[in-house]
C-alpha cells in the first residue's frame, strides 16, 4: 500500500528491496522512486489473489477508487514474492561483499570476554 513510509527507501542500501504490496494502479509512483535509489522493486504480481473488501470511495469526491478499501492478500502468494526478494538479496554482490566484510571482522575483547560478530546479525 502507499504510505509515506515507503519514502524511507531512499536511505536503503545497495541491495535492497522494496516491497509495494499492492500499488492500487498507480504503478510508477514507487517503482520510479526505487529506480532513482537503485534498490530492486517488488509488487504484488497476479491481482485475482488480492481481494478488496470493497470497489473503494474516493474520500471526497465519492467515485470508486481501489486504493481507498481494505485488502486480503494470498498468503502464498506473499510468500512467494517475498522468498523472490531474499534470493536477489542474497545473490546481491554488494550484500555478499557486506557480510563476508561483517563476518571476518576481528574478534574484539570488551569488558572481559571476547565478542565477535555472529552470522545472523546480518
Amino acid at each position: 500500500m502507499h504510505g509515506a513510509g515507503l519514502t524511507h527507501l531512499l536511505f536503503l542500501p545497495d541491495w535492497a528491496t522494496i516491497f509495494e504490496i499492492h500499488n492500487c494502479e498507480d504503478k510508477d509512483c514507487y517503482q520510479d522512486l526505487a529506480r532513482l535509489r537503485g534498490v530492486k522493486y517488488f509488487t504484488w504480481e497476479n491481482e485475482d489473489k488480492a481481494y478488496p473488501q470493497d470497489e473503494g470511495k474516493h474520500p471526497t469526491l465519492g467515485t470508486p477508487h481501489k486504493k481507498f478499501t481494505n485488502y486480503a492478500f494470498d498468503k502464498y502468494e506473499f510468500a512467494r514474492i517475498v522468498r523472490k526478494m531474499v534470493k536477489y538479496v542474497k545473490e546481491h554482490p554488494a550484500y555478499r561483499s557486506a557480510k563476508r566484510m561483517k563476518t571476518s571482522m576481528p574478534t574484539f575483547h570488551i569488558e572481559g570476554r571476547d565478542t565477535k560478530p555472529r552470522n545472523d546479525e546480518f
